[in-house]
């Protein structure tokens, strides 16, 4: 193996619009005899596990038991962290504080971000009711649609459903009974995951048409239970393989902060609905980046937990051994109550045994410095520079700069090995894995999923044994660089990490994507669309985490100032958003939601609102209802 920075971009030309479907046929017919379906794996670097000899056991799923430390640290210590269920009982006491106060008023909405404790207190203090705002969401759903081009965030939702749950919620509320700080707040799900009484349609035209969800995913029951307004499905990429969010089989939906520009996927119906402002909150997937980047795209901010945090049960098992479930929200504080009210174990998913307790960092008043003091951020430079616009790793390189001013932080240099093959491998996993689900349906998908199947179909078994042996090696490597194998000399020869005092680090930060949202043009929204540079640059920095199973956090690191010429040709205009990416080891979501909340706070006012626009909720409407 070479330990060198070894990552090289594709060469194949970009394909979209009825050139697709011709060469989608090809490949499918004709593409191994003619060796084309050779030349693009091979382009792609499919191949490139061939070459090497490996020793390790394959990890088939990357569930990781806790170590002693991470089991220590999951015990909340009453000044740092908070269990989930006193996280949330700390939450709704600072709201109902602000409610009592005698110089409370509450949010008018208009052109800002809200948040569950926005909807709380106006509803707490009776300036409105839950049902005045699912009214105004429903107009606000059916507007959506009517510009042009159409927001396209959400898929499916019934009104009737919606209007029931908000009057239930209402009725509590009237009788100073909600069940928490999320009673009456809207929820949007991706279509990958059950919710009573709608489909699951994955992204496609035709799964379980006309059988909709017999109950909730095991997450959406949680929110449920506490009072959550579930409104309905979001849009996605077909079945999840990729990261645009083009697709000609149900809609396309287009990013708020330009619609010109991809949300990117595949839970780009989520990120849109919640940068848009039509909901708080969204749920969405991430096999391969697809909540960071959506997030990363549309300016907010999204958690992808340790594999195994999140019960994956009543999801469509798309991919199990690289795909998570995680919130998608406006503010670090709703990302850190839905994780608080989603994480933990579940009896019918065996995967979310073997976690240690959750824990959440104390909420804090702003301004406070020094709460990273000593926190080692390891800073991969060549990977974290290797973007397509030099304005990405500026915004990046400036963010942390702050953290490490006020907040106290380290950089460390360090060094990834063996890049390549850890995302070829996930890339082969995730495909292959799709593949033997839908492979019964397959020529009923659009013709850019239908490609990308037929190129890891031609793939053979011992290239998925390999991916899996190399997800071995990839989550030793990540061993000694979070410091678990401190004085073992035998693990540090074979998996070494590289940097000073043995890169021994806390996090990991990276941009969340080397590229900015590409333009959504024609051929792509009838057709679909074939670009495999725009893909490599876009998962660049989510694959690892995937495979690996570490989880992840995009938060709002800036935006554009400077115009752009893409590698299509095509000119990007400014104020586009900009994500920044931080990892941690196995179960340390707690880190991440600290840094995200701090990260938040830096921007600060510099936090900039989207061109399409339907947050303009009326919180202090009159309560006739």
């Amino acid at each position: 193996m070479s330990y060198g920075y070894n990552l090289k971009d594709p060469h194949s030309p970009i394909v979209s619009g009825r050139s697709l479907a011709v060469l989608c046929n090809v490949i499918e017919q004709v593409g191994e005899l003619s060796g084309i379906t050779h030349y693009l794996c091979k382009d792609a670097g499919l191949h490139v596990l061939r070459d090497t000899e490996f020793d390790e056991q394959p990890t088939a799923t990357p569930i990781w038991a806790p170590t002693q430390e991470m089991a220590a640290a999951s015990v909340p210590d009453s000044t740092t962290s908070l269990s989930p269920a006193d996280y949330l009982a700390a939450i709704k006491e600072q709201a109902d504080k602000q409610v009592d106060s005698p110089s409370f008023k509450a949010s008018t909405g208009g052109h800002k971000f809200l948040s569950c404790r926005d909807y709380y207190v106006a509803y707490k203090s009776k300036k409105t009711t839950p049902t005045l705002i699912a009214e105004q969401l429903l107009g606000n759903i059916e507007e959506s649609g009517k510009i042009n081009p159409p927001l396209g965030a959400l898929w499916s939702w019934r009104a009737d459903l919606i209007l029931k749950q908000a009057k239930a919620s209402t009725q509590r509320y009237s009788e100073g009974r909600p069940k928490s700080i999320v009673d009456g707040v809207p929820v949007v799900i991706k279509d990958e995951i059950d919710v009573e009484g709608l489909v699951t349609g994955v992204g496609t035209s035709f799964l379980n048409k006309n059988s909709p969800a017999l109950e909730d995913a095991f997450l959406v029951r949680k929110l449920r239970e506490l009072g959550a307004i579930i409104i309905g499905k979001s849009t996605m990429h077909e079945i999840g393989l990729g990261v645009t969010n083009f697709n000609p089989s149900t809609t396309t939906p287009r990013n708020p902060y330009n619609p010109e520009h991809s949300t990117g996927g595949s839970s780009g119906g989520s990120g849109a609905a919640v940068a848009a402002g039509l909901v708080p909150i969204a749920i969405g997937c991430d096999g391969g980046g697809s909540i960071r980047i959506p997030s990363a795209y549309c300016g907010i901010y999204g958690l992808k937990p340790t594999h195994g945090r999140i019960s994956s049960r009543g999801e469509y098992p798309l991919a199990p051994s690289v795909a998570v479930s995680g919130p998608m929200c406006a503010t670090m504080e709703d990302l850190n109550i839905v994780y608080a009210i989603v994480s933990g174990p579940e009896d019918r998913d065996p995967c979310s045994d073997v976690q240690p307790d959750a824990v959440l960092p104390i909420p804090t008043a702003p301004g406070q410095k020094g709460q990273l003091e000593g926190l080692r951020i390891g800073v991969p430079r060549q990977w974290f520079e290797d973007v397509l616009h030099k304005e990405i790793s500026d915004a990046c390189y400036k963010m942390l700069d702050t953290l490490c001013k006020e907040q106290g932080a380290v950089l460390v240099d360090i060094q990834i090995p063996e890049l390549l093959e850890n995302g070829k491998a996930h890339n082969i996993t995730i495909v292959a894995e799709m593949l033997a689900k839908v492979e019964r349906y397959r020529y009923k998908l659009n013709h850019q999923t239908r490609m990308e199947l037929a190129l890891i179909d031609s793939l053979g078994m011992q290239d998925y044994v390999r991916a899996q042996q190399q997800r071995t090696r990839s989550i030793r490597h990540l061993q000694s660089t979070f410091g678990q194998k401190q004085g073992n000399e035998e693990h540090l020869m074979s998996y070494p990490s590289f940097g000073p005092w043995g890169a021994c680090v806390d996090i990991i930060v990276t941009p969340s994507t080397a590229n900015l949202p590409p333009k959504v043009n024609a051929g792509a929204v009838s057709h679909g669309e074939s670009n495999f540079v725009n893909n490599v640059k876009t998962m660049q920095y989510a694959m690892m985490a995937n495979f690996t199973g570490i989880p992840g956090v995009s938060a709002v690191a800036g935006y554009t100032k400077e115009e752009y010429i893409h590698s299509d040709g095509q000119k990007y205009q400014t104020g586009l958003p900009i994500g920044i990416q931080f990892m941690s080891q196995w179960w340390d979501e707690k880190t991440l939601l600290k840094i995200g909340s701090l990260c938040e706070e830096i921007l600060g006012d510099e936090r900039q609102q989207p061109k399409v626009w339907f947050g303009n909720y009326n919180l202090n409407g009159n309560t006739s209802q």
